[in-house]
C-alpha cells in the first residue's frame, strides 16, 4: 500500500517503476503505466512518490512499451534521475 499524506515521503519504500496513480471514480489508484496510458488516457494522473502531475507516452524503441513524464521536473523525486538532489520531497504542485 502507497501511504498517501505528505509526510510518508522519506521513509516510504519506491513502488515499482512501471506504475503511476490514476484518479479514477475519485480515488487514486496505482496501475501500471501500460493499463494507465491505454485504458485512462483522459484521467488525470499523478507519480506515486512526489504526487507531482504527470503524463504516460508510448516508446519507439524497438521493444516499445510506455513511459511516465512529469509535467514539471522537480529536485525532489528520485524517479526523475536526472534532477533529483537526493532527498525525496513533495512536488510544489503535488495533486491531492
Amino acid at each position: 500500500m502507497i501511504a498517501t499524506s505528505p509526510w510518508h515521503l522519506s521513509t516510504m519504500a519506491i513502488p515499482d517503476r512501471t506504475g503511476c496513480e490514476v484518479r479514477i471514480d475519485g480515488a487514486w489508484q496505482l496501475v501500471p503505466l501500460s493499463e494507465a496510458h491505454a485504458h485512462h488516457r483522459a484521467a488525470e494522473k499523478r507519480c506515486p512518490i512526489c504526487h507531482g502531475r504527470v503524463r504516460t507516452q508510448g516508446l519507439y524503441s524497438g521493444e516499445g512499451g510506455v513511459a511516465m513524464m512529469h509535467q514539471r521536473a522537480h529536485i525532489g523525486c528520485p524517479r526523475i534521475p536526472k534532477h533529483y538532489a537526493g532527498t525525496a520531497k513533495r512536488h510544489p504542485e503535488a495533486l491531492d
